[in-house]
């Protein structure tokens, strides 16, 4: 085997596992419930009957005669715009020859959502959304909606869920809650998988322990939001189709009303694709003035205490040490000549 088809296997083999791996909410399958406001889109080939290209709608649930609405979509970047599809929802067939054997394309539905709050006590847990909250209850969140087959094409951890906009009274909000045990506890990126689901994972739990020292009296406002696949952003703010109506209660001092203050809330920097409620504000966290510390003054002396005389150091000036300029050769050797002249003068005198 050349290593030049080995390697073309191995590329084989990787491209497929990373198609496995990147199924999204994307990936649109014969069948599927799709939503308006939807974009980017990816319509498999099993979406389309044959060699089909179109899609239409009929709206009477028969697909014999002249269809009401044919659309030729994009494949790889189908988008479910209102203009085209909010009135006409329902089943969308694979056209034409698709639609003469009763072949669905998918599903066309009106994206709805609503969010409802829930004291948790066990088996004697119950609904008190908009009611009043005493410090220490423990609560969990419910979000009703028709979005769980978004979350059923092959969702992945990251791909983008329904959030819960939890906003304090600072205008801070907050993406975690801490639950009864004091973990924190993720309230956005939810992936719903019912009509009903409660937050984080389905199961009513205490998600929101109000007893915890981290909170403290205050109003504060939440509701859901869905902008997978640009929902949202397509739509815009509509309450009840693209974020639930907003949960919020008046405030008493005994109560935890709606309200939550962290000591020092880390804001979350958002973009914001519009001027809707969900725009996330952060606020600073405010930095006490520290206290100026005071200088304690020193006593005058008395009379009978004489005031205390700086110690005098004084530095010893150290000797300076000669230095001995040597003396010059050239200085040498006159004295030696003339010494020498001397003693042959000396010489001469007495042999004269």
């Amino acid at each position: 085997m050349s290593d030049i088809f080995k390697y073309s296997v191995l590329l084989l083999i990787l491209s497929s596992i990373v198609s496995i791996a990147g199924a999204t909410t994307t990936e649109i399958h014969k069948g599927d419930t799709i939503f308006v406001g939807e974009d980017g889109l990816h319509l498999n080939d099993d979406v389309f009957y044959g060699n089909d290209t179109q899609i239409a709608y009929f709206g009477s649930g028969k697909t014999t005669g002249a269809p009401a609405y044919v659309d030729t979509p994009s494949k790889t970047g189908f988008s479910v715009m209102a203009s085209e599809f909010k009135d006409r929802q329902g089943a969308w067939y694979s056209y034409p020859e698709g639609a003469a054997v009763g072949h669905t394309a998918f599903y066309v539905s009106y994206p709805s959502i609503n969010l409802r709050l829930y004291a948790y006590r066990g088996g004697d847990s119950f609904d008190i959304t908009n009611g009043k909250i005493v410090s220490g209850e423990t609560l969990d969140f419910r979000i009703d909606s028709n979005l769980a087959p978004i979350f059923s094409r092959g969702v992945t951890t990251s791909d983008e869920g329904i959030d819960i906009v939890f906003t304090d009274n600072n205008g801070a909000t907050l993406t975690s809650l801490y639950d009864c045990t004091g973990a924190p506890v993720s309230i956005v990126n939810l992936h719903p998988t019912t009509s009903s689901f409660y937050a984080p994972d389905g199961s009513l739990t205490c998600l929101w322990d109000t007893g915890n020292s981290a909170y403290r009296t205050g109003d504060y406002t939440i509701y859901a939001k869905v902008n997978v696949n640009n929902i949202f952003n397509n739509l815009g703010s509509i309450q009840g189709v693209t974020v639930s109506p907003t949960i919020g209660t008046k405030t008493k001092s005994e109560d935890v009303s709606m309200g939550i203050n962290t000591p020092t809330p880390t804001p979350v920097p958002s973009v914001s694709t519009s001027s809707s409620p969900s725009s996330i504000k952060t606020t600073a966290p405010t930095v006490k003035p520290t206290a100026k510390s005071t200088a304690t003054p020193t006593p005058a002396a008395t009379a009978n205490t004489p005031a205390p005389t700086a110690a005098v150091t004084e530095t010893p000036v150290p000797t300076p040490v000669p230095t001995q300029t040597p003396s010059s050769p050239l200085g040498t050797v006159t004295l030696m000549s003339a010494l020498i002249l001397g003693m042959f003068a000396f010489a001469a005198m007495r042999k004269d």
